[in-house]
């Protein structure tokens, strides 16, 4: 060892990647002290905040710097200190332009630079006119040409010196501690999931988030959704304005300036403090569980617990996919983005929720892996006040199961203990995840046992295989425990409990099922809803009723007041029509509908018209038996599409609309 010696070129690969890193926290600085507001924000956010963003620097550094980490283990040659100083002088330079229009985009918008910018120079001479108008264009080219210039400077210098002795071939084990360094700071996590924009949405303080953004990484994590517009059309919106407006109950009708906002007062009862407990199940389709098939019995707990409750049986996700679930689940709104989820893209994750209304509340989100997965951090985080995120590495002496992290009945199990040592009223949000590929049943598993049963048997009932019967079982014992380890508590008699699926299942076939249902694909999006609780009147339900409907109907059954600004109602509201909006994912072909009363009208190419999804016969569309009917659910099924969708990228001035004054607030 009295030969080793560290490589000096491994030594300037790591220099100049944190020397740009302190550039890039130096512009961070500077931002928050030019945009720091007036109302003052706790520190440790502020801390946080900069602990983030400095992550996202080092990523970015890391990848700026790879260029030169390629160049120092290449036989040295005249041209190549000229030619790497003056590109590394542009990419600074594009860099620093970067920032400046950051600083501008933010001081006209209260955003962080993001693609959607591309938009605002669709009319090219107009933009100009009011860059040239408002800022100090000439200085900034000054102060841009100035830094690239003494970037171009410091690089020949760098370099001089870096090439100034030949780096012996020995040293060269430094390129494999180089890339591995580099590949750490890019991944930018301890986790299976990296480092994403998500995890600059950890507080509702728009200031914050923003301030943890790096804008260079901001406008590429958002460049995918800008180009495909802006997201909604207003003038469509306007044109079914009132049909929609009376869905949703809307009193103050406004189609000029498209205002769905329901102002709905306190119960004249008095507000409830219930606890809400939301069990948000993976795949838990309304074909594949004990409703649908006693025969072979798969979800044998939730048919106990339908006896102390309600079972709505046309209950409906508007998508399929676990990310689209949950956006809709916590906003009251489908998820209509197209090929990627909502919850994936930063320029919408901010939404109006009315989890928010829940005041005084402890608010719980419980997932067995991590938060990251598809960006619902953000989504969470961002929106719910005060939110306590339990995931992957938060839970003390419990081991992961798979790729999906703790397992079903240890995060249950988690979730039940914490619960009882919580004091006042909370809002728990328990997100299963087993029930899914690879259909891991852990070594954990309490009393549970597995069902010897053929493929053959379980496969006309929508079942791949033993291996998923026994998974679904397992999620079902899991949800059982949970049950069973908090029904003995006092604060079980005053908390109403939500379980249903964040989506169904594609099946090639199930025994028990409506045929028109399966051959419209709608068995993708039935799944069942339990709700439990004091007031809820135990039995079944027909009425037809959404994902979409959970957080109004909780509201509700609270008695808070509340102003909703979704397209979701309250279930019990019977002054309301029942309803439930159908989307195909938001992919193209893009295929949407509308269910009520026993009714589904769907269009897609090739297809469309009201066919009745409860019988045999998915062929005959009743549109011409009965006219006025299938108009209206057309006309609600075209309008609640664009509803959404403009709502959705309509979210500041809906979220200003959601904070006026409560009546009886």
């Amino acid at each position: 060892m009295r030969n080793f010696k560290i490589s000096r070129r491994f030594c300037a690969f790591i220099f100049f990647a944190l020397a740009n890193a302190a550039v890039f926290s130096i512009l961070r600085f500077i931002f928050y002290i030019a945009n720091k507001p007036a109302e003052a924000i706790a520190s440790n956010l502020i801390s946080r905040a900069f602990a983030v963003g400095a992550r996202f620097d080092l990523r970015t550094a890391f990848l700026y710097a790879l260029p030169v980490g390629i160049l120092f283990l290449l036989p040295y040659k005249k041209w190549y200190k000229k030619t790497f100083a003056a590109l590394y002088a542009f990419a600074f330079g594009v860099f620093i332009l970067l920032y400046m229009v950051d600083f501008g985009y933010y001081a006209y918008l209260g955003e962080r630079l993001n693609a959607y910018i591309f938009a605002l120079g669709a009319e090219g001479g107009t933009s100009l006119e009011m860059l040239l108008q408002t800022y100090p264009v000439a200085k900034c080219a000054a102060l841009l040409l100035a830094a690239a210039a003494f970037y171009f400077w410091l690089m020949l210098k760098f370099l001089s010196r870096v090439f100034a002795k030949d780096e012996p071939k020995k040293n060269y084990w430094y390129a494999l501690p180089a890339l591995l360094i580099a590949a750490a700071f890019v991944h930018g996590r301890f986790s299976q999931y990296p480092l994403r924009w998500s995890n600059a949405y950890f507080n509702p303080n728009i200031f914050v988030s923003s301030l943890a953004l790096n804008p260079a990484q901001n406008l590429f994590d958002t460049y995918g959704f800008a180009k495909k517009g802006a997201g909604f059309d207003a003038e469509k919106t306007r044109g079914y304005y009132d049909v929609v407006a009376d869905y949703l109950g809307v009193k103050n009708k406004d189609k000029q300036n498209l205002n769905f906002t329901r102002e709905i007062p306190a119960a004249k009862g008095g507000v409830k403090n219930y606890n809400i407990v939301v069990i948000l199940t993976e795949s838990l389709a309304y074909d594949k569980t004990s409703f649908n098939a006693p025969e072979i019995d798969p979800t044998p707990q939730l048919s106990a617990l339908a006896n102390r409750g309600l079972l709505f049986k046309n209950f409906f996700t508007p998508t399929t996919g676990t990310a689209r679930g949950v956006f809709t689940s916590i906003t009251g709104l489908p998820d209509t983005s197209a090929n990627e989820t909502a919850s994936r893209n930063p320029h919408i994750v901010r939404q109006h929720t009315l989890i928010n209304d829940l005041q005084g509340y402890k608010k719980f989100y419980f997932i067995g892996g991590s938060a990251n997965w598809g960006n619902v951090r953000g989504l969470l985080q961002n929106n719910i006040e005060g939110l306590e995120i339990i995931e992957e590495g938060g839970y003390k002496g419990m081991a992961r199961t798979d790729v999906w992290g703790v397992s079903d009945l240890d995060m249950l199990r988690y979730a039940a203990a914490k619960l009882k040592k919580t004091q006042k009223p909370f809002f728990a949000f328990l997100q299963t995840a087993g029930y899914h590929r690879p259909y891991t049943i852990p070594k954990d598993r309490g009393s549970f046992e597995l069902e010897n049963i053929d493929d053959a048997a379980l496969q006309p009932y929508g079942f791949s295989g033993a291996a998923e019967y026994n998974s679904m079982r397992f999620q079902d014992y899991a949800i059982g425990e949970f049950f069973r380890l908090i029904e003995n508590e006092d604060f079980y008699k005053n908390t109403v409990f939500f379980i249903y699926g964040d989506h169904g299942l594609h099946a090639k076939q199930s025994k028990n099922s409506p045929k028109a249902l399966m051959d419209l694909s709608l068995e993708e999006n039935n799944v069942p809803l339990l709700i439990i609780g004091p007031g809820v009147i135990q039995g079944v339900s027909d009425r037809a009723a959404s994902q979409a409907d959970i957080t109004a109907t909780m509201a509700g059954l609270l008695g808070v007041a509340y102003n909703d600004t979704a397209i979701g109602r309250n279930i019990f509201d019977e002054s309301l029509e029942e309803g439930a909006f159908i989307l195909s994912s938001g992919k193209a072909p893009l295929r949407y509908g509308f269910v009520q009363g026993g009714f589904y009208y769907t269009q897609w190419p090739g297809r469309q018209g009201m066919f009745k999804y409860t019988g045999v016969d998915a062929q005959t569309d009743y549109c011409p038996q009965l006219p006025r009917q299938c108009e209206r659910m057309k006309a609600l099924a075209d309008g609640l599409y664009e509803t959404a969708r403009y709502i959705t990228f309509r979210h500041n001035s809906v979220i200003a609309a959601a904070q006026s004054p409560k009546k009886g607030g």
